[in-house]
Formats: C-alpha cells, structure tokens, sequence
C-alpha cells in the first residue's frame, strides 16, 4: 500500500468522479483506476463501485476512506513541520450578491481564526455556483437560491430583502413622499436580472404572489452583471428590483432611491450548498459551520 495510492483513492471519493479526480492530481484516469485496482486486490475488497452514470462508496471503502484520510493527514503534517508550509485551500462557488457583498466580511473574519486556510474562488451566477458543487469542481458554495439539485444540500445562512431601486428624478422623488405599491411601478422602465438569478427567481416569486405577469412590465433590458444594473439604474435607463445589499451604498450616496416591496419587506435567503455525496474536509467543515454561527450571531 502506498500513499499515491491512497491518495488517488481519497481523491475519487472526495470529488465523486475518476476523471475529476485524476484533474486535481495532474494524472492520468488509467493511473487513478491502477491505483484503485491495487488497493482493492491488495485489501480483497470492492472499494468503489462504478457504473457510467456514477460512483458508489462501498462499506470496506468508507472504512478505508476514514483511515487513509488519517494517514495522509499525518503524512502532511510531516512535511508541513520540515517545510513549513501550512495550506489548506478551500474552493468555493459563488453567486454574485455573496461574492461581493458577504464574502468579504466573511473571509476577513474566517482569517482571525483559521489564518493557514486559503480559498480560491469563483464567481457567477447560483446556478453555475451550484452546478459546479454538484460536479465536484469546488468544496462549497455560497449562492441566492435552493434549486432543489437533488445531489446537494441547501443551509439557509443569512437574509436580505428585495427592494425597488430607482432612479433620482423628479418623478420618483414624488412617489416617495407617499405609500406605494409595485403596481405604481408596473408601467415604468424596468431592468431584469437574467435567468439562473437567484435575484431573477425570487422576483418571479413575487410576481406571482401579488397576481402581476412578467407581460405587464414595461422590460428595456435583461443583464446578468449586477455592476452593469446599477449604473443604468443611476443613470436613468430604468428601475430594478434588487437585492437590498448590493444597492445601500448607492442609496447613501443619493445615486439611488430605494423602495420596499409593497406591504413590507419580501425577504430572500442566502444558501451554503455542498455535495451530499462528498465527505467533506475538516477544514471545509470548519467553515461551513463558521458561516452558519456567523450571521446568526448578527442577526
């Protein structure tokens, strides 16, 4: 047995996916499944069970997973201690609201505590972010809505509210000066958010709720960059509903006014996601729960 070995074994299971796999250890898939193929006929047990859809963990090979990850782990520490090099990196999928508005204050705060763990992340809408959780391509995601891929695990982790986010004319300083509704809006310039949005989806909720087709609204544009939204919103092409977050600090500035969503505020969730056929990291564990404790800590 050796750590090659056991490394190609922990790696397959990790990831859920050979070729995946063989990717994140610059090897080839034959030599991942060599490596797989010793260990089984060396142990004298079915490891991985593998058909052309998926894999499946057996029980021996669950038991070995535990154990190799222990040993790979003091094997790591070893050469950490003699090179002194300590880096643990986190991948994360992010969708675009958490990415600019919560991964920040998230990272900064993570670093007090865990300061050997790195992250690489990568930005786009939720359902890429989700996508490539339940591929395997990164550790976690932090995204702006459940799609209900069965494969993954949706924690609700922090809310934030949607709001009309208009321009400073004339026009909507003398709408603020009274009680209105979205149906005071319905005939006005309107800039949508494109399709995978967690943004998007929630307003398709909402639309639904108060009894308004996506026909009645007047659309001039449909973005899928939030930065592009906001500076057409400022610069008069039209109003949006937004995510409150991404908009206060244009609102401070008096680029923008901001308004509620009819009787109150329609809340919307932020989602960790993770695969559920995937043993998560103790270091990717760590901030799993260190998101959850964060935010209910300010709420």
């Amino acid at each position: 047995m050796e750590f090659k070995q056991l490394e190609a074994f922990v790696a397959v299971v990790d990831y859920g996916s050979f070729s995946e796999a063989a990717r994140r250890l610059y090897l080839t898939q034959p030599t991942i499944s060599a490596h797989i193929r010793a260990l089984e006929n060396e142990l004298h047990a079915k490891l991985i069970i593998r058909t052309t859809k998926k894999i499946s963990i057996t029980t021996k090979g669950y038991q070995l997973y535990d154990s190799a990850v222990r040993m790979l782990h003091i094997r790591n520490n070893l050469l950490e201690d003699f090179t002194e090099e300590k880096k643990r990196i986190i991948d994360l999928g992010v969708s675009t609201i958490p990415s600019s508005y919560l991964l920040p204050e998230l990272l900064a705060e993570f670093g007090k505590s865990y300061p050997d763990v790195y992250f690489h992340s990568i930005q786009s809408d939720s359902a890429g972010a989700i996508q490539r959780v339940a591929d395997g391509s990164v550790d976690v995601g932090l995204v702006g809505q459940d799609t209900g891929e069965e494969s993954c695990s949706f924690l609700p982790f922090c809310q934030d509210s949607l709001v009309i986010a208009a321009p400073v004319t004339r026009h909507y300083l003398q709408m603020k000066k009274r009680d209105v509704t979205f149906r005071d809006f319905i005939k006005d310039p309107i800039i949508m958010r494109e399709k995978g949005s967690g943004t998007k989806k929630e307003m398709d909720v909402f639309l639904e709720n108060i009894g308004v087709s996506p026909g009645e609204l007047n659309v001039v544009a449909r973005m899928n960059d939030l930065e592009s939204i906001k500076k057409s919103i400022v610069n008069g092409v039209g109003i949006s509903v937004l995510s409150a977050r991404s908009v206060f600090d244009l609102e401070k500035t008096k680029q923008i006014l901001l308004f509620p969503l009819d009787e109150g505020e329609h809340m919307r969730n932020f989602y960790i996601v993770y695969s559920k056929n995937r043993i998560q990291k103790p270091h990717v564990r760590q901030f799993i729960h260190f998101v959850r404790e964060f935010y209910d800590t300010k709420s």
